[in-house]
């Protein structure tokens, strides 16, 4: 496994698992959903954190839970060593007992899912080999296309993606602009692949002031492209803060710490953009709503 990435799992795995009490349900946010289980009953929060599926969830977690453009469904990544996506769906009034998936024969390791803001691309991470890329071992992005109710053949990403190092949590946007955390030349930053014409374009990196000296990683898109959320640290033995850069004419703002988040990785805004879910341990997730996002729009 590539040197960098051990380094980044290594000081989340470090970290102990958090206990609370668990949240009852309360009434389901509108824009998402109407049933009363929507992002598993979890009383909503407001600008202060509240755990998030303590309940649920067990084990331990390489990313959050990502949800359908409906709510009706979940996913989430395992610990990195579990190499396994779980899933679940609201079916007649309650969440399913939690699922491992398995997209393909061929493909036995799963990381890191996201799913487009329309619900017709779903992404992840594999170590499985890659044709003319990887003998297996190192981590490729892959990506399904919705065929009616069920999931195409995965495929991979292009070959100017997948030889990039430490892709971890991926995002796109509503047009399938890709974003994803890639180490290059000792820098770890925040890379764009564009998507044109049906197919990815070679990436890039995130200009100053989004990237910088420190670490930047497990972005996050706003399916509009207007503003970008991340996890930064400023070395493998700092606490990784919750971040958010706004798109302008001239370029990403300078990016603002959410101050009330103490601990942040791989947030993901949900489907009815309200609440921002994210890893505040290796064992464990918090959610806070997205008034922030206003409070610091320039």
């Amino acid at each position: 496994m590539i040197k960098i990435f051990r380094k980044c799992v290594l000081w989340i795995f470090l970290l102990s698992a958090c206990t609370s009490t668990g949240q009852s349900a309360t009434a389901s946010p509108s824009g998402i959903s109407d049933h009363p289980g929507a992002y598993l009953g979890q009383t909503l929060p407001g600008a202060a954190p509240l755990p998030f599926g303590e309940n649920f969830f067990s084990g331990s977690f390489h990313s959050a839970p990502v949800f359908s453009p409906d709510g009706n469904i979940v996913w989430w990544a395992g610990a990195y060593q579990s190499a396994k996506i779980y899933t679940s769906t609201f079916q007649e009034g309650a969440w399913t007992k939690p699922a491992a998936v398995q997209f393909s024969e061929e493909i036995n390791t799963y990381r890191d899912p996201f799913i487009a803001p329309d619900g017709s691309k779903f992404y992840f991470i594999s170590t499985e080999p890659v044709p003319g890329i990887s003998d297996g071992g190192k981590e490729s992005i892959w990506m399904m296309e919705k065929q009616g109710q069920s999931w195409g053949t995965p495929q991979p990403l292009p070959e100017s993606i997948n030889s990039l190092t430490l892709h971890w949590t991926i995002s796109v946007s509503n047009t399938y602009n890709l974003y994803f955390s890639a180490e290059e030349n000792g820098q770890t930053g925040i890379y764009v692949a564009r998507y044109e014409n049906g197919a990815y374009q070679d990436p890039h990196p995130l200009d100053v002031p989004v990237n910088s000296e420190f670490i930047e990683i497990t972005p996050n898109i706003a399916p509009d492209e207007s503003y970008l959320l991340f996890s930064r640290i400023a070395d493998y033995n700092s606490t990784p803060y919750l971040y958010i850069s706004f798109a302008t004419e001239t370029g990403w703002t300078e990016p603002a710490k959410v101050e009330n988040v103490p601990y942040c990785i791989s947030p993901i805004v949900t489907p009815d953009r309200r609440y921002v879910i994210y890893l505040s341990s290796a064992s464990s997730f918090a959610w806070r709503d997205t008034s922030f996002i206003e409070e610091f729009r320039p």
